[in-house]
């Protein structure tokens, strides 16, 4: 189940997920989640678990990040396969959608 946690909790027990405004009316207004995963894909599968059909806003039916998704972890955007980007403890997943406008 995801829970909010302090940093020194996080550190010992899962890798947090911010989520964004856009995303939060699945969270019931959480901004941030615990979760425990090995890599990004099993992490999004685990946030769809408990708040369905987030997942579908961050990737395509494929499985792959869609276009106007960022993913960073810790500071570093995500360019690799969701699969291939390993998590460890005490990790921080941001979840940005792009923002456009004219």
């Amino acid at each position: 189940m995801a829970t909010r946690a302090s940093s020194d909790e996080i550190a010992r027990t899962g890798v947090t997920v911010r989520i964004p405004p856009a995303l939060r009316s699945y969270t019931d207004g959480q901004d941030e989640v615990v979760l425990e995963a090995d890599d990004v894909a099993s992490l999004l599968r685990s946030l769809d678990r408990g708040f369905p059909g987030i997942r579908d806003r961050v990737v395509d039916e494929a499985g792959q990040r869609r276009q106007y998704v960022n993913i960073f972890v810790n500071e570093d955007l995500l360019w690799s396969s969701l699969p291939e980007a390993r998590l460890r403890r005490g990790d921080v997943v941001h979840i940005l959608p792009s923002v456009a406008g004219g």
